[in-house]
């Protein structure tokens, strides 16, 4: 019988994980495909002005795809999880199974428009009927805007809803666990508080297409980035609460201060909401908003870096070393040293004299790829990975197979990634403008390199999927996975499905050795 939702914290962290590597997926194959035009700098009349509108709606359906959809899907996903490792619960399950079919299925009537307005749907460009490749009566591009208005909506009530669960069974003595913290702040309350903007937007944009409602272009600006910049935040944030929990565990000691990974919170949910006013640093701002501009963004990127000498210092103070051999540890590990490396690039853009050097230019590109490809990608797969132990159960570990795919995965991963992130920003600081089809000759080497970087990431994201995607889909678990302690597992074996939580009675479930040992020899 098909099972119409979860019944647990992890399956619905598991449904909400299928989601985005969907996405994911779409989105790369996206991203492969504009960086074939892009080997190509020139345009004519014949060929050109053809591609350019294919080049333009891939590059939307790039950026929509991953800040719509996948950011939401893996913060909420990792939040499920957290709930789940920190014994808390999930208690909403169906109206959360169906808030996901809602925020990944609406956005689809929306791409079979063609849009080709970018992800930031800037006015006026956006509110012109040329501007869709399908979609060219104010009717139903007005119906594209109300189903992204449909998805904002359904991310919004899915973050809130488990922010409740969270609360309903929080422990009722003692804190709550790091890692739930950080995802009931960041993947809970940022985004029901801050993805309402880009839904109002959403809406506005619908009712000037349906009822000539006029848009005020610098309002709909104010709106869309209030929530524009903290939603690069939601995953990074619920992120390191992960790192918080994984790296002590192979690092073999606790957390070196939870005291500063607590006040940490208060800093970066803060300072998350009030950094956005840099996006806005080519407008004419009054010289008081300037000089509020640099503070706000570097106060918010001390946070981070609370957080990496936090991580640093339990690390270096291991007692046993840490233990980089096992994939969670290693991709928990190279998130953190990614984060390190695409943080420093940033250093330079809330200034407002550098920023004009490398504003709008492929400088930027390249330092949000890198953090995106980094701490998210990576810092996601540490937790997925420790998702999957617990979907297989404590008696199974990865295979020699199922290790080689994943090193193998991330470290060509990591290898295409800085290729293509330190080139994007080099080409931008030479002057590579962003978003354009049509460049300037002298960076088609840059462009060369780039596509390689990116040729070497979407192989490697194969390596990677591979066994992840068939254990959440219960196949092949033999060839990925072996038991930790020989071929038979011991009678009577008992796996929690559910951790207990107060409030929330534990689920166990008996498997016998015959069961386990069938699981395990089924595909061999």
């Amino acid at each position: 019988m098909v099972k119409l939702y979860p019944k647990t914290s992890l399956g619905m962290a598991l449904v909400y994980i299928s989601g985005a590597i969907s996405w994911l997926i779409v989105m790369g194959i996206a991203a492969l495909w504009f960086r074939t035009i892009l080997l190509n700098p020139h345009t004519n009349p014949t060929v050109g002005y053809a591609i350019s509108p294919l080049y333009y709606f891939l590059v939307t359906l790039h950026g929509m795809s991953a800040m719509y959809i996948i950011v939401e899907d893996l913060a909420l996903g990792i939040f499920a999880y957290a709930l789940y490792k920190s014994g808390m619960s999930v208690v909403h399950f169906r109206t959360l199974t169906a808030l996901f079919w809602v925020l990944n299925l609406a956005p689809i009537v929306t791409f079979a428009g063609g849009p080709i307005t970018g992800w930031y749907m800037y006015p006026p460009l956006a509110l012109q009927t040329q501007s869709w490749l399908n979609y060219h009566t104010d009717a139903l591009i007005g119906m594209a805007y109300f189903f992204l208005f449909i998805n904002s909506v359904a991310a919004i009530l899915a973050s809130l809803f488990m922010f409740i669960d969270a609360i309903k069974t929080r422990p009722k003595e003692g804190k709550i666990p790091i890692f739930a913290s950080y995802a009931m702040m960041f993947a809970g309350a940022l985004i029901f508080l801050t993805e309402p903007a880009l839904a109002a937007g959403e809406l506005w944009y619908t009712l000037y297409f349906w009822a000539n409602v006029p848009v005020n272009p610098l309002t709909w600006v104010v709106l869309f980035w209030f929530f524009g910049h903290p939603v690069v935040y939601y995953v990074p944030f619920t992120v390191f609460g992960g790192l918080y929990a994984l790296i002590p565990q192979y690092a073999g000691r606790p957390l070196y201060s939870e005291r500063w990974a607590r006040w940490n919170i208060i800093l970066l949910f803060t300072f998350s909401m009030l950094a956005w006013v840099h996006h806005l640093q080519t407008f004419p701002l009054p010289v008081y908003i300037r000089a509020f501009i640099t503070p706000t963004t570097l106060i918010l990127a001390a946070g981070s870096g609370l957080t990496v000498l936090n991580l640093a210092l339990t690390i270096f103070y291991s007692p046993t070393g840490y233990n980089y051999k096992d994939p969670v540890g290693f991709a928990a590990l190279i998130a953190y040293i990614g984060f390190i490396l695409a943080g420093l690039q940033a250093l330079i853009l809330p200034i407002n004299i550098t920023n004009v050097i490398v504003h709008n230019t492929y400088y930027v590109v390249g330092h949000f790829h890198l953090m995106i490809w980094t701490i998210i990608i990576v810092g996601s797969v540490a937790i997925i990975l420790d998702m999957l132990r617990n979907q297989v159960g404590a008696k199974l570990d990865f295979s020699s197979l199922g290790r080689g795919f994943l090193f193998a995965g991330l470290s060509m991963w990591t290898v295409g990634a800085l290729l293509t992130g330190y080139t994007m920003s080099y080409a931008g600081y030479l002057g590579l403008i962003r978003r354009w089809d049509a460049y300037p000759i002298k960076f088609l080497p840059f462009m060369d390199v780039m596509t390689y970087g990116a040729m070497i990431m979407g192989l490697s994201f194969v390596f990677i999927a591979l066994p992840i995607v068939l254990t959440m889909i219960r196949v092949g678990i033999p060839i990925f996975w072996t038991p930790t302690t020989g071929v038979a597992a011991s009678p009577g074996i008992t796996m929690n499905t559910q951790p207990p939580s107060s409030g929330t009675p534990s689920i166990t479930k008996e498997v016998s050795a015959s069961d386990m040992n069938n699981k395990v020899t089924k595909l061999k």
